[in-house]
């Protein structure tokens, strides 16, 4: 937590010093977020209520329902069963009241899925990562989004099949208009059984303002924010719905409500740090949840405001699990955000991440995507990338093992089933065949799902919230989001590169081995060839040093598995590649047998598109030269590289400094 000279913090803009220190309420709902995420730990807990509301929805439905009619009263009537709770000190409300299922949950659970059983399947791909334009949103709430449907729908001549999607809209954003004047309702009744009346009356007109006119206030502006966050998660399946680009949603009713006087930055930090607390009693271990701040508009205009410190100083005070934090750096980004963020690294959290806001857009507008929405992107949500508030993008489908595909082919010749391979080329095209039918099996799958989304998926709330859906009078999963595609990510590619030297070092440069002897001492587990082992580890090449050996194997390799990615379509777009892992590395790992570069069976791949963890021995600025050998531009399916620093080189602003070189060095 804090040490005692962390307890305030000077914020750049801002006169008086902020508390790091949370309110007694505030450090009590964390606490109980925090006892809820331990407990649960990596389990999602399904709410009965809402699934047995769903079953009970389509046990009632009309005969020869149009089916994006049934996707909104789905929505309406989960939205409506999400079991509310409300706990004392609370300044943003509407949490689901989450537990553990006992037995008669299990038992009314399954009684509710056999009376779905016909139901047609959904077909997969992915809803989770979302992010709605709340900057839209915010300006024009609930009435003005169903004023915007009336418009298009007034429009439309009769008997267009658009009315069927307008209707659905329409009954979604009521249905959510509905779940704010519940919340209010029940901050009356909660008023009206305890103490702070006062508050939770306050609370209920906050909601009941929200179903009639849009935000008014900084305070007004969050609450809706969070209601989204849990109507989307919950009641229509988009889980790890974002907050994102907080600092530009949020900032005009920031400013204000200080010009007026009505918050103080202190306030307006502790709401901030309310919604995150709250994103750990939603989201359980292992998923990710992410804001990003700073950046650069479409014309070049540095986009960094006083709310995006508010918004790292959130981060700092809670030191929660959610969100993760980034900046969005750019060569004009403010020397005073560089020297907080190293302050705020400097406390342990390991936040924030930098994303290069030069290089990820020129990557986006190589898909179609404009300028001004080329530098609104989110990393959706660890280091995925997608345009915020206009996309209908499936992130990190699927995870692809390079090193695990390195020994098929190797067991390929072992098991005699191809001639030994008579050089290193001859090996790796083997590898390259394997790991392209992969893909191009993924590529197929995912573009089946795509098409057959039209039929199993629909979100008509999202469709209210996804730019251009309402205006072409197209569903989010038919094809109405103005960016549309699907992105994958290989893990490994560190370690397939440094086992690649070393079958080339053992087998076909100094022939002390055949590729099958070398194969099964990989399938031993290296047992009783532990020297052969550690000669690997300490004394061949290793990607991560800036050696170009093993580096330019990288760079090969990231080329062919981007060229062999966007090779494919998905819908009417080209496959995207990434490289990260979320934590498929250790769990890819796991599930391996022990790979040429030294690993061992079961130990994690490397954790993203740097070096295999400890193997990076020449230094950080060596580690990022090598990884910055190959393009990232079209890597928008994620690429990070992962640097740890002793607590010491961030004790003096001179350290600091270094490391932020590091970055920028990186970055540029």
């Amino acid at each position: 937590m804090l040490t005692q000279n962390e307890a305030t913090v000077d914020v750049p803009g801002l006169d008086t010093p902020l508390s790091l220190t949370l309110s007694p309420d505030l450090a009590r709902l964390r606490a109980a977020a925090l006892d809820y995420q331990k407990e649960t730990e990596v389990t999602w807990q399904p709410l009965p209520a809402l699934i047995m509301a769903e079953a009970v929805a389509w046990q009632n439905r009309p005969a020869d329902e149009e089916w994006q009619h049934w996707r909104a009263r789905r929505f309406a009537a989960r939205v409506g069963a999400i079991p509310l709770a409300l706990d004392d000190g609370e300044t943003i409300v509407g949490k689901p009241h989450l537990r553990v299922p006992n037995e008669e949950d299990n038992a009314r659970v399954e009684e509710a899925r056999a009376a779905m059983k016909d139901v047609p399947a959904f077909s997969g791909g992915d809803t989770s990562h979302f992010h709605p334009n709340y900057e839209k949103f915010l300006a024009v709430g609930i009435p003005g989004i169903l004023a915007e449907i009336d418009t298009h729908q007034a429009a439309l001549p009769a008997g267009d099949a658009k009315h069927a999607f307008y209707d659905a809209t329409r009954i979604a954003m009521e249905a959510f208009r509905d779940f704010a004047l519940r919340v209010a309702d029940t901050c009356d009744a909660h008023a009206s059984a305890g103490d702070h009346a006062d508050h939770w009356r306050k609370m209920a007109q906050i909601n009941r303002d929200l179903a009639t006119e849009a935000p008014s206030t900084f305070h007004h502006a969050c609450q809706l924010m969070f209601l989204t966050h849990i109507a989307s998660w919950f009641a229509e399946d988009h889980c790890m719905t974002c907050y994102g680009r907080m600092d530009r949603s949020l900032i005009a009713f920031y400013q204000a409500d200080i010009a007026a006087g009505r918050t103080t930055p202190q306030e307006a930090l502790d709401l901030l740090s309310m919604m995150y607390i709250h994103l750990n009693n939603t989201c359980p271990y292992g998923l990710a949840d992410a804001v990003i701040v700073g950046g650069q508009d479409g014309r070049g205009n540095d986009v960094t405001n006083p709310l995006t410190y508010l918004c790292l100083t959130a981060r700092w005070a809670t030191q929660l699990c959610y969100p993760t934090l980034a900046v969005a750096w750019h060569d004009n980004s403010p020397a005073e955000l560089m020297e907080f963020s190293m302050l705020m690294l400097r406390s342990g959290i390991n936040d924030p991440a930098f994303f290069n806001d030069h290089i990820i857009p020129e990557g986006l507008r190589d898909h179609g995507v404009s300028v001004e929405d080329s530098h609104n992107y989110m990393n959706s949500t660890c280091v995925e990338i997608k345009t915020a508030g206009n996309s209908n993008i499936w992130v990190a489908t699927r995870y692809h093992n390079c090193a695990g595909t390195l020994l098929e082919a190797m067991a390929a010749e072992a098991e005699g089933k191809c001639e030994p391979a008579k050089d290193l080329d001859e090996l790796q095209t083997r590898v390259k065949e394997l790991i392209a039918a992969q893909v191009a099996f993924t590529a197929m799958g995912c573009d089946d799902a795509w098409w057959e989304r039209e039929q199993t998926g629909c979100f008509p709330f999202a469709s209210c919230l996804i730019d251009d859906c309402l205006s072409r009078g197209i569903d989010h999963d038919r094809g109405g989001a103005r960016y549309h595609w699907a992105e994958n990510s290989f893990v490994g590619v560190a370690n397939l590169a440094d086992a690649l030297v070393a079958v080339d070092e053992l087998v076909y440069q100094n022939g002390e081995m055949t590729l099958s002897e070398l194969h099964a001492i990989c399938a031993s587990n290296y047992e009783g060839h532990e020297p052969l082992r550690q000669r690997i580890l300490n004394q061949f090449p290793k990607y991560g040093n800036d050696n170009d050996r093993p580096d330019m194997l990288t760079k090969a390799w990231t080329e062919f598995l981007c060229d062999t990615t966007e090779s494919h379509s998905v819908g009417d777009h080209r496959y995207v590649p990434g490289f990260f892992c979320h934590i498929n590395h250790a769990w890819l790992g796991k599930e391996t047998g022990a790979t040429p570069d030294g690993r061992l069976h079961g130990e994690a791949f490397a954790d993203g598109a740097g070096a295999a963890q400890g193997r990076d021995e020449a230094g950080p600025t060596a580690s990022v030269l090598s990884t910055t050998k190959w393009c990232h531009k079209r890597a928008l399916g994620g690429l990070v590289h992962n640097l740890r620093f002793s607590r010491e080189m961030f004790d003096s602003a001179e350290q600091r400094r270094a490391v932020q070189t590091v970055i920028e060095t990186y970055l540029r």
